[in-house]
């Protein structure tokens, strides 16, 4: 992603906010707004949009996760789905910090495109200064 605009990475914890209304959301629209007006991309690791789909459906049901999924859809976010760069630094981040692997991947992306990481999770502070990240 070649450009001078910001890129954001949004965590599983970050979508949550916003598709359940909770505290933090704000933040997780505003930066929604931002790249549906073209001024920053906003990314989702496809392994973290599964964690979001399947908590929601565990908590409230499945038919419920996949009305969330189709509305998902509808947000300016690029999900991304598996690539081997991001797939063998999530693997390498895992190993090295105690966070969880799906975390891994929302880090490894954001490393690997420069971006900012989103997120309500303070698990990520384990990586000091390597990843940027706004709290929501």
């Amino acid at each position: 992603m070649a450009s001078d605009k910001p890129v954001y990475v949004l965590d599983a914890c970050a979508l949550l906010r916003l598709a359940q209304a909770e505290a933090g959301m704000e933040t997780v629209r505003e930066h929604l707004y931002a790249a549906h007006r073209k001024e920053c991309a906003a990314l989702m690791h496809q392994i973290n949009l599964g964690e979001v789909v399947y908590r929601i459906g565990k908590v409230r049901g499945w038919p419920v996760a996949e009305r969330k999924r189709d509305e998902i859809k509808l947000l300016p976010l690029t999900i991304v789905p598996f690539e081997q760069e991001v797939f063998w630094s999530a693997v390498q981040l895992k190993a090295e910090h105690p966070i969880s692997y799906a975390d891994a991947f929302a880090a490894a992306l954001a490393i690997a495109r420069g971006a900012t990481l989103l997120t309500a999770d303070p698990e990520f502070g384990v990586l000091g200064d390597r990843l940027p990240l706004i709290a929501v």
